[in-house]
């Protein structure tokens, strides 16, 4: 009965701990490759529930040109824990392959690494190849 007790205080106490561990699902940009001038939508999808994440942004690596920088992802209004933006290429870009890595932070502004992107320079919670038409 007492190991029991025990056994059943330890899962209480490490459930929050797995309910709080941010997973990458997806990370994409629609259309894949435009040119300037053309929209698209950038959209970044966690596991874990969205009070989890409290911001997210995408920053070019390869930077070339002047715009203003990091891009600001916004909530989806249904509360999934999804982050997007809508914006349009812009016309001083050049043309030519563009990787965008995500950086986003937890609820305690920390930034949330993704194992498999811990190595890069900005953004360590995941990855968008896009292409400059």
């Amino acid at each position: 009965m007492k190991k029991g007790f025990i056994a059943l205080c330890i899962v209480l106490l490490m459930a929050p701990l797995a309910d709080a561990k941010v997973k990458l699902v997806s990370a994409v940009i629609e259309p894949a490759a435009a040119g300037a001038g053309d929209e698209v939508m950038a959209t970044v999808e966690f596991s874990g529930k969205v009070k989890n994440v409290s911001r997210v942004l995408l920053i070019p690596r390869e930077y070339a040109y002047d715009i203003d920088q990091p891009f600001s992802l916004l909530p989806d209004a249904s509360g999934k824990n999804v982050w997007s933006m809508k914006t349009t290429v812009p016309w001083e870009v050049p043309s030519g392959e563009v990787n965008l890595e995500v950086k986003a932070f937890d609820k305690k502004g920390k930034e949330i690494v993704i194992k498999e992107y811990k190595d890069q320079l900005h953004g360590k919670a995941g990855l968008i190849l896009f292409e400059v038409k």
